[in-house]
């Protein structure tokens, strides 16, 4: 379980957050989706990594969730239950699943943020969540010029967690493998600035917008 490579803080700040804080990735996922696709119609949304529900929270916001069909997805049973009692009315939308294993059910946006870089490789996780995925997918993660990878551990952690960089090579000759267009948009949060880490590794994070082409 992810939740074992972090400390009880972690799940802390995580409840806290999804109770008190707006998070400005999540803003600027529906920002896009927006622009891409109209909110007032139907569709299907998967949420790759839903850790406690931030994304389902802003979809509350926007009052988008008569139009939506959400589903979260998450690898940790630990998340999920907390999900569940934040945000009782999608229980039943919410479920353990590794994306590395099999293909999520079929949506038309995939959203995913901050989970692809923790994965033992980038594929078979990306192809799963791209070939599910009939209209849009976002995507938020570590990318830079070469694919680099280190482990990181937590003080009090059981266990010690990947931290990736992917390529933007790699990643789009993914998209682009997978029917999809791609489109590399500066993070709001951080403005895509380095953070220069302890082990010498080098962390920007970018969102890809990959639009299937039809």
């Amino acid at each position: 379980m992810f939740h074992e490579a972090l400390n009880e803080k972690c799940l802390e700040i995580y409840i806290d957050r999804v109770k008190n804080i707006d998070l400005i990735w999540v803003e600027q996922f529906l920002d896009i989706i927006s622009e891409r696709i109209c909110s007032d119609s139907y569709f299907r949304l998967n949420d790759i990594g839903c850790n406690l529900g931030q994304f389902w929270k802003g979809l509350k916001k926007r009052e988008w969730g008569k139009n939506i069909n959400y589903f979260g997805y998450d690898c940790d049973d630990l998340y999920l239950e907390e999900a569940k009692k934040v945000f009782s009315e999608i229980s039943d939308n919410l479920f353990k699943f590794d994306v590395t294993q099999e293909k999520p059910p079929e949506c038309d946006i995939t959203v995913c943020s901050a989970t692809l870089e923790h994965l033992e490789n980038l594929q078979p996780g990306l192809d799963n969540m791209l070939q599910s995925t009939k209209k849009l997918f976002l995507l938020r993660t570590f990318l830079g010029e070469e694919t680099l990878c280190s482990k990181r551990m937590i003080e009090d952690a059981k266990v010690p967690y990947n931290v990736h960089q992917f390529s933007f090579r790699e990643l789009f000759l993914a998209l682009e493998k997978n029917g999809f267009s791609s489109k590399v948009i500066r993070d709001k949060y951080t403005d895509s600035m380095p953070v220069y880490l302890d082990d010498g590794m080098i962390r920007t994070i970018f969102i890809v917008a990959g639009s299937k082409v039809q």
